[in-house]
This record gives structure tokens, sequence and C-alpha cells, in this order.
């Protein structure tokens, strides 16, 4: 058996592209073939190197795969193995499709990047050495790595530094691999493994991550969705437009269209559905409880402009008798539940709206007094027919950030937030913006 070697000069990091398509020899210093690939299981925050690929032959190639644990030494021309040339097996078969392999699944493909959160091209790949151990450290997302890749590094480097007398003509640009988010399809499940915390993708802002989505390969962004748990889904679902939300749905099953739409909040629920065909909209409420499939369908008889179609159904209502103390506990109770706490509706055993108030007026108020002692002085409502210019005037000319909406009988149906609103209007001003 031959003996690992150890070498004090070797270099702490390595780039894939000094590494790939070296030749292969055994340990007898026979020719094997040249390195095709290298593989790695992705159990650990740096993963190692787990196999190497050899690959034999020029038009009809064949693979061999030997463990990592076999290669000897790397430091010269080729690498060497603790094996006999002869007891290798070469086949058709390139690599395992159950491991990651770096020319297959990183090199030249689409990542994400959770810290800058953004999608990028991979150029290159940093490995970390640890004697013979080979670790993946960082991928190099800039120009430097294309240059290294295609042999051209002493050139470039000798004409910036003779010509335009620049020594870095180019800084390496490497995100740490404990930040990459792969996006290689699985071909049996159609899905893509997530190597990253979903808390670690959950602190990617919504408006980052509906970019990142729209950024993605077609082909990556259902299989990339479908692996996210629900807070993610809803959150960047909501948030992305309708065509992108359309070729989602199309691509998820309808238990799982159905999951988001639960999650989702109501306005965007129903804004989504009245945009779907009759047949898609009752299949997917014909799945939903009955609760809930009812106050969708009873929001989407209203008009997408008027304040019934633009409102929601989440928020915090409360007795007019109920001692704000207890309210409180209920807005603290209720606060993951609704789009707002900032306001909080008081309503009569009928639900009709008799007051308003915010959660600054509480906290300063007396505990033992009821929330209608703490009502603004005068109640603002929209009715449920009302148009996006009389909504958008309500809410400028009292500064609120939500406005309840109620029938003709005053009774409460819903709110509607300041960003709802927005999204309207900037509409109407595009609309009227291109007919100028």
């Amino acid at each position: 058996m031959g003996v690992k070697m150890r070498n004090s000069n070797r270099h702490v990091f390595i780039f894939f592209s000094q590494f790939l398509k070296k030749e292969i020899v055994d340990k007898n210093n026979k020719f094997i073939g040249k390195l095709y690939d290298v593989t790695l299981q992705p159990t650990e925050v740096y993963p190692k190197l787990s196999d190497i690929i050899i690959s034999q032959g020029f038009v009809k190639k064949r693979f061999a795969t030997v463990s990592w644990s076999k290669v000897i030494d790397f430091d010269g021309e080729d690498i060497r193995l603790d094996v006999d040339s002869e007891s290798l097996e070469f086949t058709q078969e390139k690599e395992s499709v159950n491991s990651i392999s770096l020319c297959r699944d990183i090199l030249d493909q689409q990542i994400i990047d959770t810290f800058h959160h953004n999608v990028i091209r991979v150029n290159d790949v940093h490995l970390l050495r640890v004697n013979l151990d080979l670790m993946l450290a960082h991928v190099d997302i800039g120009p430097r790595g294309i240059i290294r890749r295609l042999g051209f590094e002493p050139l470039a480097n000798f004409i910036f530094k003779t010509v335009f007398k620049k020594p870095n003509y180019l800084q390496d640009e490497f995100i740490r691999w404990k930040f990459v988010q792969l996006l290689s399809i699985n071909p049996v499940s159609k899905t893509i493994k997530v190597n990253v915390p979903q808390n670690q993708l959950r602190n990617i802002p919504t408006a980052d991550f509906s970019e990142i989505m729209e950024d993605l390969d077609p082909k990556y962004r259902a299989a990339f969705f479908k692996v996210l748990d629900i807070e993610n889904k809803s959150r960047i679902f909501a948030e992305l437009d309708f065509k992108s939300q359309k070729l989602l749905i199309e691509e998820l099953s309808d238990k799982e269209s159905v999951e988001i739409l639960r999650e989702i909040p109501p306005d965007e629920a129903v804004d989504f559905l009245s945009r779907m065909s009759r047949e898609t909209t009752d299949k997917l409420l014909s799945l939903m409880e009955g609760s809930e499939a009812r106050r969708l369908s009873n929001l989407l008889g209203y008009s997408s402009d008027t304040a019934g179609g633009l409102m929601t159904t989440e928020y915090i209502a409360l007795a007019k008798d109920m001692a704000i103390k207890d309210v409180l506990k209920e807005i603290k109770a209720e606060s993951t539940k609704v789009e707002t706490i900032q306001y909080v509706y008081i309503a009569d055993e009928d639900n009709v709206l008799v007051g308003t108030t915010s959660l600054k007026r509480l906290i300063v108020a007396d505990e033992n007094d009821t929330i209608l002692s703490a009502a603004f002085p005068k109640t603002i409502s929209v009715n449920v027919d009302a148009g996006v210019k009389e909504v958008a005037y309500l809410m400028e000319k009292y500064r609120f950030f939500a406005i309840p909406v109620v029938d003709d009988d005053k009774k409460l149906q819903g709110i509607i937030t300041l960003d709802d609103i927005f999204e309207q209007v900037v509409a109407i001003a595009w609309r009227e913006f291109r007919k100028d």
C-alpha cells in the first residue's frame, strides 16, 4: 500500500480549473486516464470531495469512479492513486445522480447567493486543502475565473503589469460555500435539494427573493419553489407578478396551490383567483375548507377596482365594551395572523363599525377603560363599492395607513392597507400616462 505524502510547501487553496484534466496514474505510475470531474456529498458546511471521475478515450469516452481516499499525491503534473489500474472498471456512466458533481452541478451553472440575495453564474471553484483532503470553500463569480479557465491568466497578468501598470487587474470575487444554494434538478423528483437552512432563506427580503425568482432560468423556478417551506412560499408568491404566479401554479399540485392560497393575505389570493380561469378558480375553492372558500368567494364578488375588491379580511375587530388591558392581550395573540396591528376596529354586537383606534392610543390609555374610550373622535370608513380614487383621497386626507370597509348597513367587511391602494393608484397613473 502507498503512503500518503506530506509537503509543507503545498498551497492552502487550489482552483478547480487548475486541477481539472490532470492526468491520473496508478501506484506504479502507469497512466490511467484524465480527471473528468469530482463529486461531493454536501453533509457539512464546507463539504469534502468524495470521489474522482476518470475518463478514457476521445470519441467514445468511458468513465471510472474512484474514492478520493485513494489519492496519494496531486502536487505534480498528475494525480497519483493508491490503486492498480487493472482493478478499475470503466463504463459509459459518468457519475451518480445522487451526488453533487462540480462540473455538472456547479461550474457554469446558476446559483443563488443567499448572502447578497441574487442569482449569479459560477466561473470557477475554490478548494481548501487540509493535508490530502480538499473541501469546497468558495465559488468564484468574477471575470478572472473565466480568464483562468481559458488558460490566459499568465498572459493577462503580463499585459496588465507591463502595459497598464496594474498588478491586480481584476479582483477575485468569491462567495463562501455556506451561502450558496445550488439549482441542479433531481431528474427523478424534479426538485432541487435545499442545502442552506430555511431560516437563512427567510432572512432574504421578500422583494429581493422575488427578483431572484425572476432572474432564475425558467427550468429552475418551479423546482426551487417546491422545496421551500410554506412561510417562504407564501411570502414569495404574494410578491410575484401574475404571469410568474400563474406559471408556478401550473407546475404545482392542487394541494400545494391551495396551501399557498390559504397562507397569503385574502386580498392577494382574491387578486390572483380573479385573473385565473373560472374553471381553475372553482376547482381550487372546492378544495379549501368551507369557511375559507366562502370568504374568498364573497370577496371575488367585488370588482377589483373597488374597495370590496381591494380589501383584506385579516384585521382585528373587537367589542366596544372590551377593557383595554384585554384588548392588548388580544392584539398580542393575533399579531401574526393579521395584516396590520397598527389599527384596531371597534364593532357592536351586529358587527356595525362604531369606532377606530390605534395601538399607540391603546398603550397610553388607562388599561381599565373600555376600548371605545380610546377611539378616534371621528370614524372614517369607505363603502365596499367605493372607487380607488375615493379610497386614496380619504387615506391621504386623514393620513391613515389602513382604512375600514363597510357595507350599506355600516357592517365591517374588511380593511384596505396603504400598499394595496398604492399599487392601484400607480397602475391608474401609468395607464393615464401611456394615453398621453
